[in-house]
């Protein structure tokens, strides 16, 4: 769009805060949507660069660290295949946002309206989606087709010299869903309001920036999570809801430090406060280590409101009521093209009683390999993992301070008492055109995170006692950019279950089927 002089609602957005620090400027950039593309992109260049492991596992990441990467990447001569040198050609495109008063490159990012008042930048974008699901198995008694349509805006405001304001608001219109009444309490679930036959549901992000010499310091509504793998999180998932928060994040050469403290939804008010220290003392290797509690039917502490704070100490001065838990965590690259990454999640640990079998130690595991290029396959990537949650893990005896936000898990999804193997090749032969594969083998022993240990389940896990739950799953899709940000995608999955709703011997399958088109511009 060309370049307007006179516009009131772009003056009254640049307008609507102060410039209010006057140092020299540093570059501000706002976050990147978790479903945006270009993370497994990110995550394929940084296997051949492991420096730049440390933008990647604390999300969303902004879009001034996702140039550097790109940048890094195009300086260090990859040895990339011609699909992802074209991806990185269009990716350095799109994220690299035009000087003031400059035009827009013929290839730069599209934008519904850019706006600039002196040093000021506006950046206004429209994006949505439609997506259509056929889904059959004996759950559903038959069949269900879903019809989901989304529509939003984003904009984000660059405020010299140190302020980022930005937005994101959608809407998703739903038809077919099996929603019989609507959700607003706090606590129930995701907001979910019914229409007739259509259920809406909305998303909100909302958050101001501001970066300094040696941190930045962002507060408002936006996602957040921690992770050394794409698909498993066991601390702070990706399919989380938005939280409003405060949040803290430093970098200093080979560290980073990251804090954040939350409000969650809840029927009583209850708070996630989170810090995470990374560190790479070898060229190829990084260690993290962090820290999370749960909180609730009181104010917001000081002690977990201080980011250097330890809270398991905090935890004691404070009563030994709240819920505490540690990540310990690493990536290693043993050479170009592949990384090898784990992760332990302690919720409660006792030394004085067997780790392994004491209900009292609750423990999650993750191992993983992700390679690039597999067996000189250069337009492929493989992933293998293993994943297992203890019995127990995320509960607590005290109901507000149960690992979950709005009903869900904050931490894995798959358990607690579970465990499954993920592999999952992915094919990119177009710049436009990807495919991917995954298949997994889950099982799942009686409990939820609502169900805590009680004297009569005695001192054992007792991990995976009893009639089990087995899970046999194939996945495949793929995505063609069928033009520039208009993407066209097929989905289908397939998977039995053993054992169904721990009944021995019932078998259950489910399909699935999906069309999708989304623009963003």
């Amino acid at each position: 769009m060309p370049r307007r002089k006179s516009n009131f609602l772009p003056k009254l957005i640049l307008a609507a805060c102060p410039l209010v620090f006057s140092f020299n400027a540093f570059p501000q950039s706002a976050a990147v949507p978790l479903q945006h593309a270009v993370y497994p992109f990110l995550e394929r260049l940084v296997t051949y660069f492991p420096q730049r492991a440390l933008d990647l596992h604390a999300v969303p990441i902004d879009r001034a660290q996702t140039r550097a990467i790109l940048l890094e990447a195009q300086a260090a001569r990859l040895p990339l295949s011609g699909a992802d040198q074209a991806l990185l050609k269009q990716y350095l495109a799109e994220f690299t946002d035009p000087e003031v008063g400059a035009s827009m490159p013929d290839r730069g990012e599209r934008h519904f309206l850019r706006y600039e008042e002196k040093d000021a930048q506006l950046f206004v974008d429209l994006f949505g989606s439609q997506r259509f699901e056929v889904q059959r198995g004996a759950w559903l008694n038959g069949e269900n087709e879903v019809s989901r349509t989304r529509a939003g805006v984003r904009f984000r405001a660059q405020l010299p010299p140190r302020l980022l304001l930005a937005a994101e608001l959608s809407n998703i219109l739903e038809r077919g869903v099996n929603d019989s009444t609507e959700i607003l309490q706090p606590g129930d679930g995701s907001p979910v309001v019914l229409s007739g036959q259509s259920a809406f549901r909305e998303t909100a992000i909302a958050y101001g920036r501001v970066r300094l010499p040696w941190f930045e310091i962002e507060a408002g509504r936006n996602h957040f999570s921690w992770n050394v793998s794409p698909l498993t999180q066991l601390a702070l998932s990706r399919d989380n809801q938005p939280f409003d928060l405060v949040r803290f994040d430093a970098r200093w050469r080979k560290f980073r430090f990251v804090f954040a403290h939350a409000n969650l939804r809840a029927t009583q008010r209850k708070f996630l406060a989170a810090h995470r220290l990374e560190v790479m003392p070898f060229s190829n290797f990084l260690f993290g280590v962090g820290e999370s509690v749960i909180y609730g039917g009181r104010s917001a502490e000081f002690e977990y409101l201080n980011p250097l704070m330890l809270y398991h100490a905090a935890e004691h001065l404070l009563g030994d009521k709240d819920n505490n838990v540690l990540t310990l965590d690493f990536s290693y690259f043993p050479k170009r093209g592949l990384k090898l990454y784990g992760e332990i999640f302690v919720d409660d640990l006792s030394l004085e009683f067997p780790i392994g079998t004491y209900f009292g130690n609750k423990l999650a595991y993750l191992a993983g390999a992700f390679w690039v290029q597999p067996f000189g396959w250069r337009t492929a990537d493989l992933r293998l993992e293993y994943a297992r949650i203890d019995p127990f893990v995320y509960t607590h005896d005290d109901s507000t301070n149960i690992y979950e936000n709005d009903g869900e898990a904050l931490g894995g999804r798959f358990g607690p008492n579970a465990d499954r193997v993920l592999v999952q090749l992915g094919y990119q032969p177009h710049r436009d055109v990807r495919f991917v594969t995954r298949l997994h083998f889950e099982r799942n022993g009686r409990g939820n995170l609502f169900q805590p240990h009680l004297e009569t389940d005695g001192p054992s896990k007792g991990f995976l006692k009893g009639t089990v739950a087995q899970t046999v799953g194939v996945h495949l899709e793929v995505e063609d950019q069928i033009r520039r940000d208009i993407y066209a995608g097929l989905e289908f999955e397939w998977e039995r279950l053993q054992n169904a709703n721990f009944i021995r011997g019932d078998a259950d399958h489910r399909r699935r089927a999906a069309f999708s088109l989304r623009v963003d511009f």
